[in-house]
Formats: structure tokens, C-alpha cells, sequence
């Protein structure tokens, strides 16, 4: 338990500022700190100083300690995160399994959200699901007329959107593998899908040099960027959702916004 005001009063100066030195947070330099940690730490060490100038010597020591205490959490944490990338050793890495079952290239795999099951999409025309642990095909998505460049899962995990040389993107239900709807538009591949943060739309970007923004429910186009000179071969949405970026065979990237008024 921390010292009462009084018996804190009644130690020697020396063993005061013993007492104090113990409680001293570690230097934050020390260990690297997220912005909202920074802040919350910083926060504490004022009101700590506060509660110091006060006299309240008991509340400034328990404040303190608590510091002290959250530092030590946070050191432990990346401590922690640094031990199992350590562990990780690539010089030993090797093939642990392959999948086979595709009739022609592979361009686009990812993983579900779950991390049980691996998605593909190929120059075979059609999409696969299949079991991560077996390596076992589940099932065979099959609709589109040419190679399937492009694939990704929902945000929610229920469904697949795939961009194909057919010039059309597809959502399809994972789990019956049904095509519940295909987008109609561009004028050239398809060979960039992704969907937006908040879930409601799919931007796509495509080799008749244009990217589309869809109303993932209607499956109408909402928008049509016009930019860059040759094929869009991916697009990708910024953190916070707010602007598009893409790449293209034009040797440029670009990013997309509202325009921001003058002031």
C-alpha cells in the first residue's frame, strides 16, 4: 500500500527521494508508444504533478505507480510480439502443401476471414474454394466466360466478388456458390476488385482504362474515373475510406477524392 501524507512527511529527505526514484515511470523513449497511449500516459503524469503541487502526495504516488504499472504492460506486450517474430524462421520455411485442381493459371488467391479456407481465381474461367487444412476442393464457381483475374471475399464473409475478362465483375453466396449478381460496364477486363470499407460498394479497375464505383445492392454504377491513359491494374481504398488510389500500364499512380474547396 502506498504511504499516508504523514508517514511520507516523516521519512528522511533521502529516503524520500528513494521512495520517489522506485515510482518513477521508465523512460518513454524506451519503449515506442502508440499516439493514444502517448496521450493517456501524458494525461496521468499531469494529473499526478497536479495532485504533487496540491500535497497530495498519496494520490500523486498512486498515480504514479499506475504508470509505472501500464509501461511495464506495454513493454511486456511487444516483448511478447517480438519473441514470436523471432520464432519465425524463414530459413526453414518449405512447401507444406499444394493445391491442385485449376485447368490453367492461377492469378488471384486469398485467404477467408476465417483462415480456414483458400479462394482462387484462374485463366480457367472459374473460381475455387478450398479447405486449408486438406487441400481438398469444396467447390467450383462456375459463370464466367473468360479468366477470372481478380477475387475477394465480403466484408461480412458471405460471399465472393470476382473481376473476370468477360468484361464483368460477379457476387456470388459462398456457402450455395449461386451467381446473385453480375455488374455490367466496362468496356475491357476487369482486372482489380475491391470493396469499400463500409461495405456498400465495389470499385474496379479495369484495361479499358477506368475505374468503376458500383452500388454493391443495385448493382448500378455510381461513378466513372477517367484519368489514366492505358490499362487500371489495381485499386485500392485509403484507410479511412475517403479516396481511391490506383496503378496503371500508363507508369502512374494515382489517387482519386472529392476535390477540396479553395478557401
Amino acid at each position: 500500500m502506498p504511504k499516508s501524507p504523514e508517514q511520507f512527511e516523516r521519512l528522511p529527505a533521502e529516503e524520500s527521494e528513494k521512495e520517489e526514484e522506485k515510482l518513477k515511470p521508465e523512460k518513454p523513449e524506451e519503449i515506442e508508444l502508440t499516439p493514444e497511449q502517448d496521450k493517456e500516459l501524458l494525461g496521468l503524469i499531469k494529473k499526478a504533478r497536479e495532485a504533487e503541487k496540491q500535497g497530495d502526495n498519496e494520490e500523486a504516488i498512486i498515480l504514479l505507480q499506475d504508470i509505472k504499472e501500464r509501461l511495464s504492460k506495454i513493454k511486456e506486450g511487444k516483448d511478447k510480439e517480438k519473441e514470436k517474430e523471432e520464432e519465425r524462421n524463414y530459413e526453414n520455411y518449405e512447401c507444406l502443401k499444394t493445391l491442385e485442381g485449376h485447368e490453367d493459371i492461377v492469378y488471384s488467391v486469398i485467404e477467408s476471414k476465417d483462415g480456414k479456407e483458400i479462394i482462387s481465381g484462374s485463366r480457367d474461367d472459374t473460381i475455387k474454394i478450398w479447405d486449408k487444412e486438406t487441400g481438398k476442393c469444396l467447390k467450383t464457381l462456375e459463370g464466367h466466360k473468360d479468366a477470372v483475374n481478380s477475387v475477394i471475399e465480403s466484408k461480412d464473409g458471405k460471399e465472393i466478388i470476382s473481376g473476370s475478362s468477360d468484361d464483368t465483375i460477379k457476387i456470388w453466396d459462398k456457402e450455395t456458390g449461386e451467381c446473385l449478381k453480375t455488374l455490367e460496364g466496362h468496356k475491357d477486363a476487369i482486372n482489380s476488385v475491391i470493396e469499400s470499407k463500409d461495405g456498400k460498394e465495389i470499385i474496379s479497375g479495369s484495361s479499358d482504362n477506368t475505374i468503376k464505383i458500383w452500388d454493391k445492392e443495385t448493382g448500378k454504377c455510381l461513378k466513372t474515373l477517367e484519368g489514366h491513359k492505358y490499362t487500371v491494374w489495381s485499386v485500392i481504398e485509403s484507410k479511412d475510406g475517403k479516396e481511391i488510389i490506383s496503378g496503371s500500364s500508363d507508369d502512374t499512380i494515382k489517387i482519386w477524392g472529392e476535390k477540396k474547396e479553395k478557401s
